[in-house]
């Protein structure tokens, strides 16, 4: 079968270095319409990528590269860019994920580095430059629970009790302070260089609560955590930025930023598969679901969470 997008890629790559050697090797999907591809030449290797302009805003991830950049935070620099026909060649940060780099010895010191980049990202001066995570993008999110992973009939009565925790959900992202948001900040999205950690796939940049990155990290979709390492880690990020928030308000302001993330993550792993054909990520609801039905458990006011779901 023919892959148009591919080839066009080819024959911009061939235009961009004026002839025709280098390889091409595809190197990742993405659960967006994104794909990157290994571009090697001359023993040097680029990433080139893939973003359909009616599907991606690539215009954003040049601007948001620039913005992480200029803050002394790594994230891959742009080499050259056709927005028209949405492809990007950027800087190769390697193979190795921080997932990969994982381990039991290093664990706790590879996250608190993340969490160092972290409070850097979260530094920066961004009001002018970034959309807010507001209480309409916060609860557009949450409708994805209802729109793709609950069942057509459920009652108006759980509708309604779905609003309203959707509320205090909004309400308390939006009660926290308010920052720099990368809004997929996980262990698959993070490249190890040199022993540093790198940014990737930070297009969807928000301002929005200071706990919905710690969220993506420590309550990971893909990799699970156990409580003391969790405990540990939020207690360094509390203490490396000073709040004055006491730390059990702050522990249950990243509790409920989780909620709502996970909530949002069901409707979209049901919709990969449903809409997308992307069926891998099927595997990763058990987890997710976990972690919504561990704060149903702990919070009375979203007990009705374990009836719907």
């Amino acid at each position: 079968m023919t892959d148009k997008r591919l080839d066009a890629l080819t024959d911009w790559l061939e235009t961009f270095f004026g002839d025709e050697n280098f390889v091409i090797n595809s190197t990742s999907d993405d659960a967006s319409f994104r794909r990157y591809f290994r571009v090697e030449r001359e023993n040097n290797t680029f990433i080139a990528m893939d973003a359909p302009p009616e599907k991606e805003d690539s215009k954003a991830f040049i601007k948001i590269s620039a913005m992480l950049r200029v803050n002394n935070v790594h994230a891959p620099k742009i080499i050259e860019a056709n927005l028209m026909q949405g492809f990007l060649l950027i800087e190769d940060l390697g193979n190795l994920t921080f997932l990969k780099a994982l381990s039991k010895e290093k664990l706790i010191t590879l996250y608190k580095k993340a969490i160092d980049e972290l409070i850097k990202m979260q530094a920066i001066d961004c009001y002018n430059d970034l959309p807010l995570y507001d209480d309409t993008l916060l609860k557009k999110e949450m409708q994805l629970l209802i729109d793709w992973y609950l069942p057509k009939d459920i009652s108006d009565k759980q509708q309604q009790q779905l609003t309203d925790i959707f509320q205090i959900l909004s309400n308390n992202a939006l009660n926290s302070p308010q920052v720099f948001v990368h809004r997929d900040y996980h262990a698959r999205n993070m490249m190890m260089l040199d022993s540093e950690v790198t940014v990737i796939d930070f297009q969807d940049a928000v301002i929005g609560s200071n706990t919905y990155d710690l969220c993506s990290l420590l309550k990971d979709a893909y990799l699970q955590l156990e409580p003391i390492e969790i405990k540990i880690l939020l207690q360094y990020y509390h203490q490396q930025t000073n709040s004055e928030i006491k730390f059990s308000k702050f522990k249950k302001q990243f509790e409920l930023m989780g909620l709502q993330r996970h909530l949002k993550i069901l409707g979209i792993f049901k919709r990969l598969s449903l809409r997308d054909g992307k069926n891998q990520y099927l595997d990763d609801i058990p987890l997710v679901k976990k972690y919504v039905l561990q704060i149903a458990n702990k919070y009375s006011e979203f007990a009705l969470l374990k009836e719907i779901l």
